[in-house]
């Protein structure tokens, strides 16, 4: 089993510990701004439950994701007759049941981008009563959910079908929170080889913003640790700015971030000739 590093494994055993405690009877969702690494934790997370990579199933929803294709629908075959048709969450729970002494996980990423009591239907009362079955709106069958098959989830808390999420389905949830996190972010750019000199300045571009905006830093800070995966040495940090953060911050025909001014103030690397300085050796 690979190890990422203390700050993420503690992230990595939270999501794992929060699957085994509660994954019988709610879904496990993790709650954070784009770039917290909620999919990567969670895919770990996923597999070191399930103890085995081909018991994990991916699904991402968005606006047209349908209840006919996450439960059931109906499909038009050859001949032209109507059958009913599983979704995703039905294949995946027909496997669970069947192989019922192991864990299963069904890894939903965007979970608030569909409509959710759409979607979700009946099962909103039936992945937290796994006892009781229900019968599909198409086949008419009885079904239970496998109380081996944890839902595991990503979900962005601002977006705005986030803020909309009704009360049904809020108490079905167990939210577990991913804020940018520097630990994580230093393990990161030390695993691609940043040195050190440059990493830790990097790091006040979310110091500054937590100092500057402590209520609203966690919700509103517009980017995580993870915008800077791809960081490998300082000449990165120039073309990231003007090709992507940037972007984020000023928006055309919109206000800026409240944000903007102090990420911009802490981030010289907007000028591509811009090096940070090399330590003084001690002794020399």
């Amino acid at each position: 089993m690979s190890n990422y590093g203390p700050a993420t494994e503690d992230q990595i055993a939270n999501v794992v510990r929060a699957c085994e405690n509660y994954g019988e009877t709610s879904i496990i969702a993790l709650a954070g701004v784009p770039a917290t690494g909620k999919s990567f934790i969670a895919a770990i997370a996923a597999q070191r439950h399930a103890a085995e990579p081909t018991r994990v199933r991916e699904v991402q929803f968005h606006p047209s994701f349908s209840y006919e294709e996450f439960v059931e629908g109906l499909r038009i075959e050859a001949g032209g007759a109507v059958s009913a048709a599983s979704g995703v969450f039905m294949e995946w729970n027909e496997l669970a049941t069947e192989d019922g002494e192991l864990r299963y996980v069904l890894l939903v990423e965007e979970l608030t981008r569909a409509n959710l009591s759409s979607v979700l239907g009946e099962l909103l009362t039936y992945v937290e009563h796994r006892d009781r079955q229900f019968y599909t709106m198409f086949s008419r069958r009885a079904v239970r959910v496998a109380p081996n098959l944890t839902i595991l989830a990503t979900f962005n808390p601002v977006d705005r079908s986030a803020i909309d999420i009704d009360d049904a389905l809020l108490r079905r949830l167990r939210i577990i929170d991913f804020p940018p996190d520097i630990a994580q972010l230093m393990e990161m750019l030390s695993a691609n080889g940043l040195p050190e000199h440059v990493a830790e300045p990097l790091s006040r571009v979310f110091a500054n913003c937590r100092e500057a905006f402590p209520d609203d830093f966690e919700t509103l800070m517009p980017f995580g640790h993870g915008v800077f995966a791809e960081v490998s040495n300082e000449e990165d940090l120039a073309p990231l700015w003007h090709q992507r953060l940037r972007r984020m911050l000023y928006r055309p025909l919109l206000d800026p971030h409240p944000f903007s001014e102090v990420i911009a103030a802490a981030y010289p690397w907007k000028d591509a000739s811009y090096r940070t300085p090399q330590p003084e050796v001690v002794g020399q």
